[in-house]
């Protein structure tokens, strides 16, 4: 792994328990083990860190669900919160983009537009899969737009991972992503992540 990548893990890691504001550049310096200077030659300015960090999230979530192209519309959606469970872990991390909620007002315009870039591409890949599943009827939405559902949804996940983090209880994504099939009308065909999680502690007791 070559030192920008180790920077760019550092200070995701930082911002998601710590937040954006929470940590420096010295911080990264001394969990990266280099000179706080040497950051400047990878990355100019913090905001730059930031930058780059929202790109990697964005690619390594088009990455992960563009291993489901071409499957149900109910597996890509169990595939997503799959990729949040990932980025929570055992409740202990926020989401990279959510985690700038708190102290949007206070980041530059150049990281607010990568925020809401940011937000977009969830949605857009969101409205994707709920729109399939509904004219393959194998959601129901009602009279909502799947834009609308996929907004509910992106803010489900977002409250999900906020309390996880308040509690250190990582299942608050298990439950939002059981209420959203209930909603939706579907069940999924194989277990989730969440639910083998769930199956192995009652076979351990």
């Amino acid at each position: 792994m070559n030192t920008r990548d180790k920077i760019l893990n550092s200070a995701q890691s930082l911002i998601q328990t710590r937040s954006f504001e929470g940590f420096s550049f010295q911080d990264i310096a001394d969990e990266v083990g280099i000179r706080k200077a040497s950051l400047y030659h990878h990355f100019p300015s913090k905001d730059d860190v930031a930058l780059a960090v929202l790109e990697r999230a964005i690619d390594w979530v088009r990455a992960q669900m563009a291993k489901t192209e071409g499957q149900e519309p109910s597996k890509r959606l169990d595939a997503y919160f799959d990729t949040f469970r990932i980025i929570h872990g055992k409740g202990e991390r926020m989401c990279p983009g959510g985690s700038f909620g708190a102290v949007f007002g206070a980041v530059s315009p150049r990281v607010q537009a990568a925020l809401h870039r940011f937000a977009r591409v969830h949605l857009d890949l969101l409205e994707g899969i709920i729109r399939d599943g509904a004219d393959r009827g194998q959601f129901q939405i009602r009279d909502q737009r799947p834009r609308d559902v996929a907004m509910q949804i992106v803010a489900g996940i977002q409250g999900a991972l906020l309390m996880g983090r308040l509690t250190g209880d990582s299942h608050f994504i298990d439950t939002v992503a059981a209420e959203f099939r209930a909603y939706l009308g579907y069940t999924p065909t194989t277990k989730t992540s969440g639910q083998r999680r769930k199956q192995s502690k009652i076979s351990a007791s």
